[in-house]
């Protein structure tokens, strides 16, 4: 009991690294000891969390200041020509509003993680959802010269989930799938269901994720670029959709391997759908069974 009050006192004073030692058998004591112990793990966790948390924060925001600061310093006192300014307010321009993106984000994920987002759940047809959302990634994609291939085994599929925001998980996807596609790469896009179940998958080829970041890549401010090279994106783009979707009580999954990135996620399909008639297409899906 003494060895547990000690404990107590120094986890009180911030130090997370005390644990109960040589207290064994199955009494109460021990077994408040193994309680303990347990929890101080849980709390390090969530504490090596916070900090680097953020420490990500302070080095997003950091760097969007910095440059804005020396632009706009260097307009003032005459460093930068009259000539230049244009391209250098360009850049502050766009320094803005990558900081606009990142505290928007900050935000979102904020009151994701509180649960301060109620849903409003609405049937919609998910395939015109994801044709309404590349219709606005068009031009990034002709620029870059990539092959849209889309299949929908069902049309329309109608869905039960918030609108908004799987608009927002699908364009998160999709923007990242032509960001890190191939010049003159595919992008592919399906769905197909299986039971109550919707299946929306996004593909791109390309240079694939290493198999060490995988575990990783829905973690906040994540990055397989560890650099964090400016204009790479914040980081909480997945985070966001893996929360988005553990509310509806969903699942994303991502595999990349052989030049192909894969993410794939559920939504309920709407009640009152209609399967196709039998005899109809079927193909496999990535776990083998069959689907519409």
């Amino acid at each position: 009991i003494r060895q547990i009050t000690d404990a107590v006192q120094a986890f009180a004073g911030g130090d997370f690294s005390r644990r109960v030692e040589g207290v064994k058998g199955d009494g109460d004591v021990a077994r408040l000891a193994d309680s303990f112990n347990a929890m101080a793990e849980d709390v390090s966790r969530l504490d090596q969390s916070r900090r680097s948390f953020v420490a990500n924060v302070s080095h997003e925001l950091r760097s969007p200041m910095t440059c804005i600061q020396g632009y706009v310093q260097g307009m003032l006192d005459g460093t930068i020509q009259d000539g230049e300014r244009e391209k250098y307010l360009n850049t502050v321009l766009s320094e803005t509003k990558r900081l606009t993106k990142l505290i928007g984000e900050l935000l979102d994920l904020s009151r994701f993680e509180a649960g301060k987002t109620p849903l409003n759940k609405t049937r919609f047809d998910i395939d015109e959802l994801i044709l309404s959302v590349l219709f606005k990634f068009e031009k990034r994609i002709e620029d870059k010269g990539i092959d849209v291939e889309i299949s929908f085994k069902e049309q329309p599929c109608f869905v039960e989930a918030d609108m908004d925001r799987i608009t927002q998980v699908v364009t998160n996807l999709i923007d990242n799938a032509v960001k890190f596609a191939a010049e003159k790469g595919r992008l592919i896009v399906w769905t197909h269901v299986v039971d109550n179940l919707c299946y929306v998958t996004v593909k791109n080829d390309g240079a694939t994720i290493p198999a060490d970041d995988l575990p990783f890549i829905f973690e906040r401010f994540y990055k397989v670029d560890k650099a964090h090279t400016s204009g790479g994106g914040t980081g909480l783009g997945l985070a966001i959709v893996k929360r988005i979707l553990e509310q509806h009580g969903q699942t994303i999954s991502v595999t990349s391997a052989g030049g192909l990135t894969t993410f794939v996620f559920t939504l309920e399909r709407a009640k009152d759908s209609k399967t196709l008639p039998s005899g109809g297409e079927t193909q496999t899906d990535e776990t083998g069974k069959e689907v519409q």
